[in-house]
């Protein structure tokens, strides 16, 4: 993906649940970059994690359109969309999400299990992936012999072993002590400072401060959008 053209577009999106329809998200509009590192922030219940859902394609839109990579999401099949998924979208999560029996190089080769790669090349890859988040010698370590800012550096690791051009990170500090946090922002940083294009959902403001361009959600509307 060129930099500084558009990995990532919303125009005029909204998502509304149940019956009466609650609306989460109403009519938010923005573009993204590529090797761009934005920070969405905004309170609880603003509208945060709709709006990760329905750019990691795990949930669709009610109005509105979304494109990744040129790919409009709205007329996209299931099907389709697992594979957007696969190749273009890595996801980090507050909580790991690792499975206790596999080792760490096990873990991250299960980010590559919809792609097709035999488990000798996933798991070769694997190893390169977690030498990028500095733990290649816990590749054989399981999670319960991990701390919990190597699990996250693991988690991370999963999420871009393949490479995506996109990668999406929910409240990556919320469950590690100071330290930690700041060593998953610094892996973060690299990742971008490489060309991953990087949205993290916090709220966090001072973890937010720190990026490059903030995105403000509150009430499902988009507060503010600025950059540094």
């Amino acid at each position: 993906m060129t930099p500084d053209l558009p990995l990532l577009t919303l125009n005029s999106v909204s998502r509304q649940y149940g019956s009466p329809p609650t609306t989460a998200l109403d009519d938010v509009s923005f573009t993204v970059n590529s090797g761009e590192m934005v920070a969405i922030t905004g309170p609880s219940g603003s509208g945060k994690s709709t709006l990760l859902n329905l750019v990691g394609t795990l949930d669709r839109a009610s109005d509105g359109e979304i494109t990744i990579a040129g790919h409009r999401v709205s007329a996209a099949s299931d099907a389709k969309l697992s594979a957007l998924r696969a190749h273009l979208i890595g996801f980090v999560f507050q909580q790991y999400h690792l499975e206790d029996a596999q080792t760490a190089a096990d873990n991250v080769a299960t980010g590559l299990l919809y792609t097709g790669m035999p488990l000798r090349e996933r798991r070769a890859r694997a190893r390169e992936a977690l030498d990028r988040v500095g733990l290649g010698d816990r590749a054989h370590h399981t999670p319960r012999q991990l701390s919990g800012g190597q699990r996250q550096r693991v988690a991370i690791a999963r999420a871009v072993v393949g490479d995506p051009p996109l990668l999406l990170a929910d409240e990556p500090t919320g469950a590690l002590d100071t330290r930690s946090g700041a060593q998953v922002v610094d892996i973060l940083k690299d990742l971008n400072r490489t060309g991953t294009t990087v949205l993290v959902i916090t709220h966090d403001r001072e973890l937010a401060a720190g990026f490059p361009r903030q995105i403000s959600i509150r009430d499902g509307v988009l507060e503010s959008d600025t950059q540094q």
